[in-house]
C-alpha cells in the first residue's frame, strides 16, 4: 500500500510549455515583463533567416528531442567542466580564466532541482528575463511574481538555492501550469513533454552562455555552459552556431527542433 503521507507532501510537477511566441508572451506579460518584449519566433538558422530576428536579441531558447542529444552532452560537458575547475586552480593568474569566471558570475542562472517536474520551459523563460534585468535592458517590477522572483533569486549564492526557491514559488507555479493549459499542440495542458527539453543561450560579459538547469557537475551544483567569446551583435549567429554543431547534428533527421528569441518586439 501506497504512503499517502509521502503522496501527499510529494511536490507537484510543473506542466511543461510549448514553444509558440502566441502562448509564452501573455506567460511573461501577465508575470510583469514590460509589453514592447517578448518572444518571436526564428525560422531557420541559416544566416539570412537569422538576419530577420529582431534585434536587441538578449536570448535565443531553444527545445529540443532529448533523445540522441542530452545522453551524450551531459557527461562529456560534465567532464570538461571538471577539466577546466581543476586547470584554473592549478594556473590561478590565468588571463582567460579569470574573464570567464568573471563572466559566468554576472550570468542569472538556477538549477532545475528535483519536484520541478517538466518547469524547463520556464527555467528557459527565467534565465531569458533575468539575464536581461541583469544586463539592464528594462526592469521587472518587484511587486510582480517574476520581479519578486528575480530580486529575490540574485541575493542566493548558488544555482540550487535559486531552484529552491523556484519550487517553492506557488504563484509563478500556478502561472506557469494555466499558460500550458492554454497551449495549442497536442498535449497541451498534460505532464507529457514529449521527452524534449528546453536550454537558454544569452551573451553576458562578452561570452555566450548555454542555461540548462539539468546540466549537473561533479560538484552535484548545476552549472553554465561558456561556448567562449561573443559580442551582442554577433550573440544570435554564435548561438545559433552552437544549436546547429552540437544540437541539430545528433539528430539530424528528427524535425523536432524549435527555437525562439527573446527581442524587443
Amino acid at each position: 500500500m501506497a504512503d499517502s503521507t509521502n503522496e501527499a507532501t510529494k511536490p507537484i510537477g510543473w506542466l511543461p510549455l510549448e514553444s509558440n511566441p502566441e502562448v509564452l508572451n501573455p506567460f511573461l506579460w501577465k508575470l510583469g515583463v514590460p509589453g514592447e518584449w517578448g518572444f518571436c519566433d526564428v525560422f531557420g538558422l541559416d544566416p539570412e533567416l537569422l538576419a530577420m530576428v529582431p534585434r536587441p536579441c538578449m536570448a535565443l531558447c531553444l527545445l529540443f528531442p532529448c533523445a540522441k542529444i542530452a545522453k551524450e552532452r551531459r557527461p562529456a560537458l560534465r567532464a570538461a567542466r571538471r577539466d577546466r575547475v581543476e586547470a584554473d586552480k592549478a594556473d590561478p593568474d590565468n588571463d582567460e580564466a579569470r574573464i570567464r569566471n568573471e563572466a559566468e558570475g554576472g550570468v542569472f542562472f538556477l538549477e532545475q532541482v528535483e519536484g520541478t517536474g517538466n518547469a524547463c520551459g520556464t527555467v528557459a523563460c527565467i534565465h531569458a528575463v533575468g539575464n536581461a534585468v541583469a544586463g539592464q535592458a528594462f526592469h521587472v517590477p518587484w511587486e510582480t511574481p517574476l520581479g519578486k522572483y528575480i530580486t529575490e533569486a540574485s541575493k542566493d549564492h548558488t544555482p540550487k538555492e535559486r531552484g529552491n526557491r523556484l519550487l517553492a514559488a506557488t504563484d509563478l507555479h500556478q502561472a506557469a501550469d494555466d499558460t500550458a493549459r492554454s497551449g495549442q499542440t497536442e498535449g497541451a495542458g498534460t505532464d507529457d513533454a514529449g521527452d524534449r527539453h528546453f536550454v537558454c543561450f544569452c551573451e553576458r560579459g562578452g561570452r555566450l552562455f548555454e542555461l540548462d538547469g539539468r546540466n549537473i557537475g561533479v560538484d552535484d551544483e548545476a552549472f553554465p555552459v561558456d561556448h567562449g567569446p561573443t559580442t551582442p551583435e554577433n550573440f544570435v549567429n554564435d548561438a545559433a552556431r552552437v544549436i546547429r554543431d552540437e544540437f541539430v547534428a545528433l539528430d539530424a533527421d528528427n524535425p523536432n527542433f524549435n527555437v525562439v528569441a527573446f527581442v524587443q518586439l
